[in-house]
């Protein structure tokens, strides 16, 4: 993992805790699950944020952090515009910056910067001389395996 995606993961927490802090001010119905999951959530991005940095290369713990993270929110938005008597408008518009963050987050780190023949299927072939039959033995003539 590079350095850029480091410090976005610990910028994406760091955004992650402060907006469940508003939310907690802002709609108090949703405070206990939204607040608890965005400090958790945020501290632990920050973490692998830190980690990262550190030199560790792996984006699995981050992917599980911010899936986790996206579910809980993901549960909230739907009940929150489901029901929309029982929150004010602000808080609705932050839960739902909180998932649309977290899912392009996700994307990002899923992703992003990745080199340009990650994509193609057949580099890893191509690349492997044994997969390609170089080193196979012809067949014996008259024996069957």
């Amino acid at each position: 993992m590079s350095k850029k995606m480091a410090s976005v993961i610990a910028i994406y927490g760091i955004v992650l805790a402060a907006l469940s802090l508003f939310i907690q001010q802002a709609a108090p119905a949703f405070a206990q699950v939204v607040f608890v999951t965005g400090l958790a959530g945020g501290g632990l991005c920050v973490l692998w944020g830190i980690v990262a940095f550190a030199g560790h290369k792996r984006r699995a713990w981050a992917i599980l952090t911010m899936v986790a993270v996206g579910l809980a929110v993901l549960t909230q938005v739907v009940s929150a515009w489901m029901d929309a008597s029982s929150s004010s408008l602000g808080g609705r518009l932050v839960l739902t910056l909180m998932l649309l963050m977290t899912v392009g987050m996700l994307m990002y780190v899923l992703h992003g910067e990745r080199p340009p023949d990650f994509y193609d299927p057949g580099a890893a072939r191509r690349a492997n001389p044994a997969s390609r039959g170089e080193h196979a033995q012809p067949p014996v003539a008259g024996h069957r395996p």
